[in-house]
């Protein structure tokens, strides 16, 4: 059975954007936080998997919204691993208010990465059997994302990689890509809309003084993203939005 892990966590001024909510990016850092802890409170976190060589690199995550919490607002994060192959593995995190209400929900696919050669790695044992993660032979597949056409229209904007967009395995947070997916909507939009669901599956690297460019479409409930790097699409994405109160 899985392990779960769940700590609380007062929203801070500035993890919210200027609505005064918890900002889509701090959802998941706040997410990945929380799966941080708990690898470390079994002393398998980023010091020990770097150790080894080793780092978790994350393949796709579907996150619904029900509500994004305020500022100041004390809120519950739950997390644990919930199936685990020898290669893949899917990961739930959750976010509750005080009264055990379910604010937010993802489900995410994990893959091991071994830094130096830049390639996928066998998940350690001990790791899976700390999780309590169930062992399967197939990982089921996340609903992909909606795809730019090729005959669509996009809003467009280019950004330099920075070295504060970099993390510890060495390539762009992935929180960075919900700052580039929301950008490129501009600010009326993002004032008059809320996020429902958003769905983002990572394709390739992008790393320090790489050039991308992040191109959208609008539709009446739905935006639908792609992040270029060069040629290569290292990321696509789409989000279901609600007009905001």
């Amino acid at each position: 059975m899985a392990n779960i892990y769940e700590m609380t966590h007062d929203v801070l001024y500035y993890e919210a954007d200027e609505t005064g909510k918890l900002s889509l990016p701090y959802i998941l850092n706040l997410a990945i936080l929380s799966s941080t802890m708990q690898s470390v409170a079994y002393g398998i976190g980023p010091d020990e998997t770097h150790t080894r060589g080793l780092g978790w690199i994350v393949l796709q995550h579907v996150m619904d919204i029900k509500r994004r919490p305020n500022i100041d607002e004390t809120v519950i994060l739950q997390t644990y691993a919930r199936e685990v192959n020898p290669y893949f593995a899917t990961r739930i995190y959750k976010i509750f208010d005080t009264d055990r209400n379910e604010l937010v929900s993802i489900e995410s696919l994990y893959a091991m990465l071994d830094m130096e050669k830049r390639k996928m790695a066998r998940i350690p044992a001990e790791y899976v059997a700390l999780y309590g993660a169930d062992v399967v032979k197939k990982i089921p597949r996340l609903p992909e994302p909606t795809k730019i056409s090729a005959d669509e229209s996009a809003l467009s904007l280019d950004y330099r990689v920075r070295y504060t967009d970099i993390d510890s395995n060495k390539h762009v947070n992935n929180s960075k890509y919900f700052d580039w997916l929301q950008d490129v909507l501009g600010e009326t939009f993002l004032q008059t809309h809320e996020p429902v669901q958003v769905n983002i599956k990572f394709e390739q690297e992008v790393r320090m003084g790489d050039v991308i460019s992040s191109t959208a479409t609008i539709g009446d409930a739905q935006t639908v993203h792609r992040i270029m790097n060069g040629d290569i699409v290292a990321a696509e994405a789409s989000a279901t939005w609600t007009v905001a109160d």
